[in-house]
């Protein structure tokens, strides 16, 4: 081999590589450059652009530098790795790939189905969110109970956080919602009926028309204890709000123009506020600006008894023995003239309406509170 600066002959690449460096003082790159790059040499395999330079000997590598383009030589289950590391066309490289990946999936079962022959609770153990994966590690039945609870709480928690923060992405997922039944091809009034539909799919009326009088009444009345025991603990209810109405209450507080945000009163910021009468009266209320003596009571269809959904006897109130949904809007109205006579002005927004249409609400509630 020979210098193609000066024609000397040298003793291949390495020697090459050394006489360049002290005869000439050359970039090797530069002379790879201009005389040893083969056609299409140098070109990254995954981005085109320029790949990394080894040296004389090895000329340039098939990748760049990048992270990304290295990260993807390493990926062994994509049809990108085996183009790259096997020459495959697209096609062929699929094939390969989905035959891997069948061909370890058959294993992998295989496997569980034989520690699950040994161990019938092989599966359960394997997860955090069971009993019996904390009692496997040596945890008593009670301080397993408590972990459990922990690992779901957490789950359920990030779950709301990320549809709160996020509420685009779950609009329309929901038939409780009227974006769900405007995907499916519903006119707006078609989508309201359906939504109207759907929060009486489970009344007594249904049950006995569906089971007849006797287990109609059973299953629906089954039913009714079963709500009233998840939402009671050590004989109150567990909370007195709900997640959305935080929701929608620290949306206004991001949008009005609020004199005094210390005097913004609602259950997660200030709690709720309240207001305590002669003869033992005490009521709290949902959102307060004490500032406009304004107030939004945010109201489940059901417990409130949202008389838009509900007729007058419908069934018993489901959270107090012999209490019908006239005594509870009785009571509500009792609320109302209680704020009234602290020289409040209230507003009443029902759950469904929220959930049904979130920006008309925002802007109803909007208009009260700057009015």
């Amino acid at each position: 081999m020979k210098c193609e600066i000066c024609n000397k002959e040298v003793d291949g690449l390495k020697g090459l590589s050394c006489h360049l460096v002290k005869y000439h003082k050359s970039d090797k790159k530069e002379y790879y450059d201009k005389y040893l790059k083969k056609e299409n040499e140098g070109k990254c395999y995954f981005c085109n652009n320029e790949a990394k330079f080894f040296d004389l000997t090895r000329g340039y590598h098939k990748i760049c530098n990048s992270k990304i383009c290295l990260g993807k030589t390493r990926a062994t289950g994509t049809s990108e790795f085996l183009m790259y590391k096997y020459g495959l066309s697209e096609k062929d490289a699929i094939i390969l790939m989905n035959k891997r990946a069948s061909e370890r999936g058959e294993k992998i079962t295989d496997g569980l189905q034989k520690s699950f022959e040994k161990n019938k609770k092989f599966f359960k153990e394997k997860s955090h969110q069971t009993i019996d994966f904390w009692l496997k590690k040596g945890y008593s039945q009670e301080e397993a109970e408590i972990e459990v609870k922990k690992v779901w709480d957490d789950i359920h928690e990030k779950t709301w956080n990320k549809r709160r923060n996020n509420p685009e992405l779950y609009k329309d997922i929901n038939t409780t919602h009227i974006e769900y039944w405007l995907k499916n091809g519903f006119t707006e009034d078609e989508s309201k009926e359906k939504i109207k539909d759907r929060q009486k799919t489970f009344t007594l009326e249904k049950c006995i028309e569906k089971y007849g009088k006797i287990k109609g009444k059973e299953i629906w009345n089954s039913r009714q204890k079963k709500w009233k025991k998840s939402l009671v603990e050590n004989g109150n209810l567990k909370c007195g709000y709900s997640k959305i109405s935080q929701d929608l209450f620290y949306k206004l507080i991001e949008i009005y123009d609020i004199e005094d945000r210390e005097m913004i009163y609602f259950a997660t910021k200030n709690k709720e506020y309240f207001i305590s009468l002669k003869g033992g009266e005490f009521y709290q209320y949902d959102f307060t600006d004490l500032k406009r003596k304004k107030i939004i009571e945010y109201n489940g269809d059901l417990y409130h008894a949202n008389p838009n959904i509900y007729k007058s006897g419908d069934f018993p109130h489901p959270f107090r023995k012999n209490e019908s949904f006239e005594y509870l809007r009785e009571k509500d109205k009792k609320k109302l003239e209680a704020a009234e006579k602290k020289g409040f002005v209230m507003l009443t927004i029902w759950d469904s309406d929220y959930k049904n249409n979130k920006e008309e609400t925002i802007q109803r509630c909007i208009n009260f509170l700057n009015s």
